[in-house]
């Protein structure tokens, strides 16, 4: 039993921590890929789609026959003056039907009115890429934006500006000066953060634990649940060969016990053990560790961020420095000690099992995913009792950043 538990935690270790880095998670470090230059190509239309954002910079909209030119020319200025990511967005609004108005006709039926046009197709300009609305990357950029004063948008660059409302505030500012009062923004200063339209509505939902989830994890005394940061980096991951069912049951059943205090029943129980003794020694070494059990795997994750990245003075976005010593220390893309948290109990038959493991890892990966690449040192931790190795548990290969679920309320709601 012990055995094929092992290989179905080695298993996970080369298929989750591939899967988990190429996922929407990956999304969370996309900002952390060095980048000097982004890409700023006339030729291109730099549309907008769902891989941008998630929020973003709502700069100006344009409309009318040069709409599509203007808005182009503005995101080529982003791109190549300001190295920004800025994007084209079309929308379309249709006023082809007719509209009850205020009062009622000669038969007394409400009065039907008409927009004079049938519709309207305007050009949004967005720029940046956060992970949220209250990022401060994002609210540095947001009052960036609203005092630029670009090229694109220069009154005397263009016969007739085809940017929103462009008129209405060349005369506001003319009354502002003519006043002899400052004028403190730009002519995008009436921007504004905004998700990218392209993503579901569900996407933006605060992603609460179900209630099931929520009571698996009731009791830890690490949980993940209890994490006060928004971010966490995720170092493990231990899976099980079948998924804990409830048939939407919320409350204990008669005799249910939670997955962890049974034994040999299910390998979720030795995924679930895994990730508590990980914890358990991770902390013992001073690591703020926490785990996290649901209904297919066991997660172990360490520290607890507001902030997972900071911004260079070359403009790259880079992890913050606690972050990064975590990456180094368990990932193995860094040739760090195979044994992150000490050295202790390397005798010659601990050896064996440490070697043992990496030749099973590298078979087990290589046929799964493809060969391990030479420079790849991977991590285990030891847990130790007394003087003997009672365990050794693998790391995964590659670390990332997670936001840290919660027990939310909205996102009960939302999945009603």
């Amino acid at each position: 039993m012990r055995s094929k538990c092992n290989r179905i935690v080695l298993m996970l270790i080369a298929v989750v921590a591939w899967s988990t880095a190429t996922s929407g998670t990956a999304q969370l470090w996309k900002q952390f890929v060095p980048s000097a230059r982004v890409e700023a190509d006339p030729g291109t239309e730099y549309r907008l789609t769902q891989e941008d954002g998630p929020w973003l910079v709502m700069a100006a909209t344009f409309s009318g026959a040069d709409g599509k030119e203007q808005a182009h020319e503005l995101v080529l200025e982003f791109r190549q003056k300001h190295n920004l990511p800025a994007y084209i967005h079309e929308m379309t609004f249709d006023y082809s039907k007719e509209t009850p108005g205020r009062g009622l006709d000669q038969y007394g039926g409400p009065v039907r009115r008409r927009y004079q046009h049938d519709g309207v197709q305007e050009f949004a300009v967005l720029v940046g890429e956060f992970p949220s609305i209250d990022d401060p990357e994002a609210q540095q950029l947001l009052r960036r934006v609203k005092h630029l004063e670009p090229d694109a948008l220069d009154p005397e660059r263009h016969k007739k500006s085809a940017q929103t409302l462009a008129q209405l505030r060349q005369i506001q500012s003319a009354m502002m000066e003519k006043l002899g009062k400052e004028q403190k923004r730009g002519p995008m200063g009436q921007a504004f953060l905004a998700r990218n339209p392209l993503l579901p509505r569900e996407y933006f939902v605060p992603k609460g634990v179900d209630p099931f989830v929520a009571k698996i994890n009731k009791g830890v005394e690490h949980s993940l649940l209890d994490c006060p940061g928004r971010y966490t980096v995720q170092v493990a991951t231990f899976r099980g060969s079948t998924v804990l069912q409830t048939s939407g049951q919320t409350d204990e059943p008669d005799g249910f016990e939670l997955p962890w205090k049974k034994r040999g029943q299910n390998p979720l129980v030795e995924a679930a053990e895994n990730a508590h003794l990980l914890t358990e020694e991770l902390r013992a070494h001073g690591w703020d560790a926490y785990e996290f059990h649901d209904r297919t795997e066991s997660t172990v994750t360490i520290g607890s961020f507001d902030q997972v990245g900071q911004r260079t003075p070359d403009g790259r976005v880079t992890p913050a420095p606690k972050v990064q010593k975590i990456l180094e220390t368990f990932g193995a893309t860094y040739d760090t000690p195979a044994d992150p948290l000490s050295g202790i109990g390397n005798d010659r038959d601990t050896q064996r099992r440490v070697d043992e493991r990496e030749q099973q890892f590298a078979q087990t990966f290589a046929s799964q995913v493809g060969q391990v690449t030479p420079g790849m040192h991977p991590k285990h931790v030891k847990i130790i009792k007394g003087r003997r190795v009672e365990r050794i548990i693998p790391i995964d290969i590659t670390p990332h950043a997670i936001e840290v679920p919660r027990r939310s309320v909205s996102g009960d709601y939302a999945r009603q």
